[in-house]
């Protein structure tokens, strides 16, 4: 026992983006932290919207469970009977939560209840209690999903499409809640123009406005929001001179701009700033969240407003790279996709799936580990210890050939994009298994979350490399508000060759479905779509802002992705199965 090292406070201006948020659960014998114990607790820590870490472990609450606890839970008296303490625990949880060099912010979901059991049982440790910063999903989910009937756990796992398989479990709660909390994050930044950690814990407390009231400041403008339409779109704030001092983007331009105006405790101090500066509006409809993110990143760079931060920053996602543009590939982890020839599996949801399967790449598969970007391979080069280990097959000195080597690359891409037997899902379902049948089930979860983050990329691994490697595909959107309007891009090459909007009617409309198939086919079947295109060579051929558009892309397909919405083009496909594609009917064209 002894009290902890020295707790810091999170630095209050750091930004959101990179702020680590440690967000924890508890599972208890009752609701008195003080005449109740914690019998589970579960914590998991998010950075930029992905896991770093996690720990969990039952806890031995030397009282009775009540069976209506158990009921709720699964934990009984039985489960935890030889379990440790959390004396004996206390230790380990506080190195794990004060790990690394940030400074700690916990989360959680009505987390005064947790923050209470966790204080009260480090108290009855001899340890501290903490004073630390905290967030509360409940608080962010009464002022961001206002809509929501309820704003439980359950409810918010049910909005987001979040799936638990067990419920009232700390791990299992702890993950949901980071997984919601990482959503807020998003549209707090992108939409509410957050920036710190200042803003938010600020945010969580204020009132929840009244769309009745109006701000003083809106009724000396001359802005009828009554006229603006509730389409997805971009919008232009000019000052009295004239000048555009912000432009932003939005699914709802009218439930967007209202957000400014109505009254407005919630905004954060930039935006309060920014709306005593505002003397008009001006917006332009668009046909889908997806061109009005394109159009925001255009007119952002083009005007570059003084109230605009420098260009968003999306949220990042892992990748596994091979840099098979080189002799002798290496496999690694990143988190930007770029045109140099390499090939890039994912993105992922957590680092921990990349690092599971790159861990198991280096078992299985004898590439080089070396950072030279370039190999030299020389006789008298002495091989390193990972060929010792049986990890590499030292190309270094010439000990494999090229075409040997090449062999295990390919070897690589398969087990990363099969599910047949020899492929990452099979193995990894295997390993499942075994770990269940030896009653390891915390380690058998940790494994199903790794199934299933890359089950959603083996879906999703055409539609990135038709990204990445400039093939061709069409994204089909849906305009948010309403049911019968949808936008289509069509890339040709990595690029955006034409954007068509269109209706439900416009099915029936012959001269518009003629001219759609002639622009499919101009654009696909008798351009130069399945010729030869050497990628590596074509990084010249891109300027930054087409460079920008690939990533906004990339960024909104992974939040968006189903099969309805993507077509990857191939030389099987036909201008029918496309015209299928788009208007879910069958139509007799030839071409």
């Amino acid at each position: 026992m002894g009290a902890t090292k020295k707790i810091e406070s999170s630095p209050l201006g750091g930004l959101l983006q990179e702020t680590v948020f440690t967000v924890f659960d508890v599972e208890t014998t009752g609701l008195s932290p003080d005449r109740n114990r914690m019998t589970e607790i579960g914590i998991v820590k998010i950075k930029g919207g992905e896991v770093i870490d996690e720990y969990s472990a039952l806890i031995n609450p030397e009282q009775f469970i009540p069976p209506e606890i158990t009921r709720l839970t699964g934990i009984s008296n039985e489960l935890v009977y030889d379990k440790p303490k959390f004396g004996e625990l206390a230790g380990d949880i506080m190195n794990f939560m004060f790990s690394g060099e940030e400074s700690l912010v916990l989360a959680g979901h009505n987390v005064k209840f947790d923050y209470g059991f966790l204080n009260a049982s480090l108290h009855r440790a001899g340890y501290n209690k903490l004073g630390v910063p905290s967030v509360c999903t409940a608080r962010l989910a009464r002022r961001l999903n206002r809509q929501l009937p309820s704003k439980s756990l359950d409810s918010l796992r049910r909005h987001f499409g979040i799936h638990s398989r067990r419920k009232h479990r700390a791990l299992d709660d702890a993950k949901a809640t980071a997984v919601i909390l990482t959503h807020f994050l998003e549209q707090l930044i992108t939409e509410h123009e957050f920036e710190t950690l200042e803003e938010l814990l600020g945010f969580q407390y204020r009132k929840i406005y009244d769309d009745s009231k109006i701000s003083a400041r809106f009724k000396k403008l001359k802005i009828d929001l009554q006229s603006v339409p509730q389409k997805p779109g971009v919008y232009y704030m000019l000052n009295k001179k004239g000048e555009i001092i912000y432009i932003g983007k939005a699914k709802n331009l009218k439930d967007r701009l209202s957000s400014y105006f109505y009254h407005n405790v919630s905004h954060s101090t930039k935006i309060r700033k920014l709306v005593r500066y505002v003397h008009k509006v001006e917006w332009e409809t668009t046909g889908s969240e997806l061109s009005a993110l394109l159009a925001e990143s255009r007119m952002i760079k083009s005007h570059k407003p003084r109230f605009n931060s420098a260009i968003k920053s999306y949220r990042k996602f892992p990748f596994i790279k091979i840099d098979v543009q080189r002799a002798y590939p290496r496999v690694y982890k990143v988190y930007e996709i770029i045109p140099d020839g390499a090939r890039y599996y994912g993105p992922f949801s957590s680092s921990y799936t990349v690092n599971t399967l790159i861990e198991r790449i280096n078992k299985l598969y004898k590439l080089r580990k070396c950072d030279d970007k370039v190999l030299h391979p020389a006789k008298n080069k002495s091989a390193c210890m990972y060929y010792e280990f049986g990890q590499c097959s030292a190309p270094c000195n010439l000990t494999v050939t090229a075409a040997e080597y090449q062999k295990e690359v390919k070897g690589v891409d398969k087990f990363l994009t099969t599910d047949t037997e020899g492929g990452a899902l099979r193995l990894l379902e295997r390993e499942m298994l075994l770990e269940s049948e030896s009653m390891n089930f915390e380690h058998a979860s940790y494994i199903r979350d790794n199934i299933s983050d890359l089950r959603k990329v083996l879906l999703n691994i055409e539609l990135t490399n038709s990204i990445v490697e400039l093939q061709n595909y069409i994204i089909k959107c849906s305009n948010d508000n309403s049911k019968e309007a949808w936008e289509l891009f069509l890339i040709v090459n990595g690029k955006i060759a034409k954007t068509i909007s269109y209706e439900k009617s416009s099915i029936e409309d012959s001269d518009f479905v003629n001219n759609l198939a002639e622009d499919i086919n101009y654009h696909y079947f008798n351009g130069a779509l399945f010729k030869d295109f050497v990628f590596s060579k074509a990084y010249h051929k891109f300027k930054i802002d087409e460079i920008d558009t690939l990533k906004i892309i990339s960024n909104w397909v992974y939040r968006n992705y189903t099969p309805s919405r993507i077509m990857k083009m191939t030389e099987k496909t036909s201008i029918s199965g496309v015209m299928k594609f788009i208007f879910g009917k069958t139509y007799h064209i030839l071409g």
